[in-house]
């Protein structure tokens, strides 16, 4: 897992040396509207609104479709209803200025909650220090569950809006290019059966962006939205449990600089999934989905899996699966001109969704507090989409399916608690590689590694880490590329229950070690706040 800067400002995710527009982001197990160049900022996303975030890496198209080469990030929303009340503020470098507020509670058999919350900062996601940026974001979320038709309903409204002003790297002067963003997302899931086992999920999601360029130049505003119905079943049966749905799915996209002003399509699909005991110690999974879109076309993504629970505590997993991405909108049907960089981008409708093949191995062995694993993977992909110069004269680049690259990795780990110490440790290393060139992927290090301590007494947790990371490519829109070379850093954090407060401090980055040729911020960043709650 490794950080992965967006196009424009705005940081995601790379996995298994995939980058963020191959990486799936849900939120509450639903797709979210609004990426910029096929890429998701998770920074859009207030963290202090979620319970937990689930990633799993591989494709995973079997379960979840499109967008899963590398891996799925699902963000997953709070749900505690008790009656309280919370408050929090949170300050640091880079102008950093957070505000929150909750409140939660119910009467009867109906529970709900409201969330809220502002961030300033002078740096914006992804940027530089440097840059002159500035970031600001008002954000929300509502929640009510209720019981309904013999079962029950949640329903979950989340909202943000962003302003981010930056500079381009080698620009002076006052003028910033600005992105403002708007993100409203809604969920509804009906869950009924006898055992709670069918979920019904309504959702719509829908993303409006607008780039105002320093230079003047006219104003870019696209509205991306996405709206899907899912049904869900699950069961069980003698050695094992199954599950299967269906889900149909409608995508926009709404530009001036697309050909007639927008575009949408249908996709539909059929999926399932079961895993069951073969012998004692043996479990087998399987799964498969069937995907078509009037779009793009039909696709298969299947997947199995091993699983061996060995005896002293060690357990083996061997699996395989199929993973694809679908070309989005913006690839096939948009036209797109950097008059800063002087150079343009055009859509290609007779693109083919990538599709990749991954073997996994993985062994480990957990034995009370200690456990240890090592990892292995691989990855084929086909039909990769990028950027090709067609034009040279005016700098002009298509999207073409015309690679095809592999990335693999190793990655070993483990951890070990004793009394109030926590010990653990990883070393990955990853190849990629751009068959076509025979260049490297841009975007991932070869080699990282993390050794982190966390001391925990009474209420008090202090956690110190050491993480080093080898140096990373970057294409450049140019055609050159950055070296950002190798670099260790250090990150220090501390929090303390006090009664109903809750204190927090540290400093990412403690001795503020930044490498050469940085593509995003990597300095020291400190930082400082406190949550207070109550019930009422």
């Amino acid at each position: 897992i490794q950080a992965d800067p967006v196009v424009g400002s705005g940081l995601g995710l790379s996995l298994q040396g995939l980058g963020s527009d191959r990486v799936l982001v849900l939120l509450d197990g639903a797709p979210l509207s609004g990426r910029l160049d096929g890429q998701f900022d998770l920074t859009r996303v207030n963290p202090a609104l979620l319970s937990r975030v689930e990633v799993v890496d591989g494709p995973q198209s079997t379960l979840y479709g499109s967008d899963a080469l590398g891996g799925v990030v699902n963000l997953i929303t709070r749900r505690d209803f008790g009656r309280r009340m919370e408050l929090s503020t949170q300050g640091g470098s880079n102008g950093q200025f957070d505000q929150r507020g909750r409140i939660s509670g119910g009467s009867g058999l109906v529970f709900g909650s409201l969330d809220f919350g502002h961030r300033d900062a002078d740096i914006v996601p992804g940027g530089l220090a440097h840059d002159g940026g500035r970031a600001e974001r008002w954000d929300g979320m509502a929640r009510v569950t209720a019981p309904m038709l013999g079962g029950s309903a949640d329903l979950r409204l989340f909202g943000v809006n962003e302003t981010q002003r930056y500079q381009l790297q080698g620009m002076s002067g006052p003028e910033t290019d600005t992105d403002i963003n708007k993100q409203l997302d809604a969920l509804a899931t009906l869950t009924v059966g006898p055992h709670g086992n069918t979920d019904i999920r309504i959702h719509g999601s829908s993303y409006d962006h607008t780039f105002n360029a320093s230079t003047g130049s006219a104003t870019d505003a696209d509205r991306e939205s996405v709206g899907d119905i899912e049904v869900l079943q699950r069961g069980s049966m003698a050695a094992g449990t199954w599950l299967g749905g269906v889900k149909i799915e409608r995508d926009a996209l709404t530009s001036a600089r697309i050909d007639g002003g927008s575009k949408d399509g249908w996709t539909g699909a059929v999926f399932g999934s079961t895993e069951f005991r073969v012998m004692s110690r043996v479990r087998l999974a399987a799964g498969l989905r069937y995907t078509d879109s009037d779009l793009w076309g039909s696709n298969v993504a299947p997947r199995a899996n091993i699983l061996i629970d060995g005896p002293a505590g060690f357990g083996l997993k061997l699996g395989g699966a199929r993973g694809f991405r679908s070309p989005s909108f913006k690839e096939q049907y948009l036209d797109f001109t950097n008059t800063d960089f002087g150079y343009t981008v055009k859509g290609d409708p007779s693109l083919v969704p990538e599709s990749s093949w991954n073997l996994t191995a993985e062994l480990g062995r957990t034995v009370g507090p200690r456990q240890v694993y090592v990892r292995a993977y691989q990855n084929w992909i086909d039909h990769l989409i990028v950027t090709q110069l067609v034009d040279p004269a005016t700098f002009t680049f298509q999207y073409r399916n015309v690679d095809k690259a592999q990335t693999r990795g190793l990655e070993v780990g483990g951890a070990l608690t004793r009394g109030i110490v926590t010990a653990s440790g990883s070393y990955t290393w990853l190849h990629t590689e751009d068959e076509t060139t025979g260049k490297p992927l841009d975007g991932s290090a070869a080699e990282t590694g993390r050794i982190g301590v966390t001391v925990t007494p009474n209420a008090l947790a202090v956690t110190t880490e050491l993480i080093a990371t080898s140096h990373v490519l970057y294409d450049q829109p140019d055609g050159s590329i950055i070296g950002q070379a190798a670099y260790q850093r250090v990150n220090l954090s501390a929090t303390w229950a006090i009664g109903d407060a809750h204190v927090v401090a540290g400093a990412d980055n403690l001795f503020n070690t930044i490498p050469k040729n940085a593509i995003m911020f990597l300095g020291r960043r400190w930082y400082a706040g406190l949550t207070w709650g109550f019930g009422w």
